[in-house]
């Protein structure tokens, strides 16, 4: 014979345990929700960084064609390198501030 509000009890044990049910799930579906948002937030990421690197390689390849080109060479040559072509003199322009610290720098080691 059953006791009585063991129907009552049997009712609130079944709720408790739903709840519980119902929590793990919500918790696992935040948790795989957390790990969607990384991944679009690192595919975000990755999409800017592959744009970077398609510029970089445009900027690469239209300067590879720039080098087909004599005269480019020679303005890379004579800009960057400080080279002088043939018959030509070499003009060095000098600062006259840097070369004044130079001159009292040497005026005082030779004192």
């Amino acid at each position: 014979m059953p006791r009585p509000g063991t129907k009552k009890r049997s009712r609130h044990d079944f709720l408790w345990i739903c709840l519980f049910i119902l929590a793990i799930c919500g918790f696992i579906i935040a948790r795989q929700e957390y790990k969607i948002y990384q991944v679009n937030k690192e595919l975000e990421a990755t999409a800017q960084r592959v744009e970077n690197l398609k510029k970089d390689k445009a900027e690469l390849e239209a300067e590879k064609k720039r080098l087909d080109d004599l005269k480019y060479i020679e303005k890379l040559a004579r800009e960057d390198h400080n080279m002088v072509g043939k018959d030509e003199v070499p003009l060095f322009i000098v600062d006259e501030k840097e070369n004044t610290k130079e001159n009292t720098g040497a005026e005082t080691k030779n004192r």
